[in-house]
């Protein structure tokens, strides 16, 4: 990534994190009597920094959530020469049998009738044609045109999500397929809750597998893959993942000092 698109992810973030910040110290500091009310035997138990972490937590996994790997996702984008949009519609006409073809294979898929298989699942739909048409309009969260005029869509989502998420994605997908244009169909993830590099599964969430073969199919992006090929660079999510190092050192010191009234000089 060059020096402007770093730029413009710390400024992407970091009203996120003052805002979060703001929030707990200032807006609604923590109560240690509300979370004793709440749970009186729990709240005896443990030191009061653990219920104080806790809500800091889950107000940060609020905070960073999917629009803000989707926002990110275009800066990254954009910064490689391409362009890019979030929540991109697309409209074109399908021919009925293929359609007809896509839901019959998600119906099975669902009920565990056939096991996914990406490129297989291409060549069925492929292989069907008539005369018929109907109109579809497709919505993918990343939408990238690179300068040599190849589309890449993208469903990205939570790094866990459910089956309607996953089915609704690949509907979409199989639908870009059966354009004749040079594009790519994707079901992307920002990270691998199992471990970059480790099976997606080991992150303790099956249920995508009745839609995508997690594992193998080639429209399937989890983690370093997703960052890289947006990126164009295989460098691109190591690069990030230094980029957030460097703001969680500053974000680290302010939020020891200012939420957990820590000394942090000594």
């Amino acid at each position: 990534m060059n020096d402007l698109t770093k730029q413009r992810i710390i400024d992407h973030i970091s009203p996120i994190m003052d805002r979060l910040i703001k929030r707990r110290v200032v807006d609604e500091p923590f109560n240690a009597a509300e979370i004793e009310a709440r749970n009186p035997f729990g709240f005896r138990l443990v030191p009061e920094e653990v219920w104080k972490g806790s809500k800091f937590e889950r107000s940060f996994v609020t905070s960073l959530g999917q629009g803000i790997f989707e926002q990110m996702s275009k800066i990254v984008a954009e910064g490689t020469g391409a362009f890019s949009s979030n929540q991109h519609d697309t409209t074109f006409n399908i021919n009925t049998w293929r359609n007809e073809k896509i839901e019959e294979i998600l119906t099975d898929q669902r009920a565990s009738r056939r096991p996914p298989n990406w490129n297989q699942e291409v060549t069925d739909i492929l292989s069907l044609t008539n005369q018929t048409f109907t109109e579809v309009t497709v919505k993918f969260d990343l939408y990238i045109r690179r300068s040599n005029g190849r589309e890449e869509f993208y469903g990205l989502k939570t790094v866990k999500p459910n089956l309607d998420q996953a089915e609704r994605a690949k509907r979409d997908m199989l639908r870009m397929m059966t354009r004749e244009n040079n594009s790519e169909a994707y079901f992307a993830l920002p990270f691998n809750p199992g471990g970059e590099g480790e099976p997606y599964r080991k992150g303790g969430h099956s249920i995508p597998y009745k839609i995508f073969d997690m594992d193998n199919d080639p429209s399937v992006l989890i983690g370093g893959e997703f960052w890289n090929k947006v990126g164009d660079s295989p460098d691109t999510y190591n690069e990030l993942l230094d980029l957030f190092s460097r703001l969680g050192n500053k974000y680290s010191d302010i939020i020891r000092r200012d939420y957990f009234e820590i000394d942090i000089e000594q």
